[in-house]
């Protein structure tokens, strides 16, 4: 019925160079023994830092499935951020996140990523 954010999303390396594959952290846990939820990653439309799906395309929002368990479950993703068009001199970044249970509940997350040239 509900999801627990036991450590809150990092993401490294931190601070990075881009293009670069990027692990962003986290432990979760259920208060169910097993429940499925889809987490969504996303960067600001203006700027030109981008994900790279792994199809070579780039993507603004990045959607990930994962279970999770009554017991402290560490979830990493492992995401390329690159440049693309917009607007550049980024030296930070907002990675936004959403984790939307199975009672379409949203947890909100959110961690800066330094860019540096």
């Amino acid at each position: 019925m509900a999801i627990f954010v036991d450590e809150d999303l990092t993401a490294s390396p931190n601070p990075t160079t881009l293009p670069k594959r990027v692990e962003f952290q986290q432990t979760l846990r259920s208060s169910r023994p097993s429940e499925a939820v889809r987490i969504t990653y996303s960067l600001s439309q203006p700027h030109n830092v981008w994900f790279e799906d792994t199809d070579g395309q780039l993507q603004k929002q990045i959607v990930r499935e994962e279970t999770i368990g009554s017991a402290p479950q560490v979830c990493v993703d492992r995401i390329t951020m690159t440049t693309g068009p917009g607007i550049g001199g980024m030296l930070t970044v907002e990675v936004s996140q959403a984790i939307i249970d199975s009672h379409n509940n949203v947890i909100p997350g959110l961690v800066i990523v330094q860019i540096q040239s």
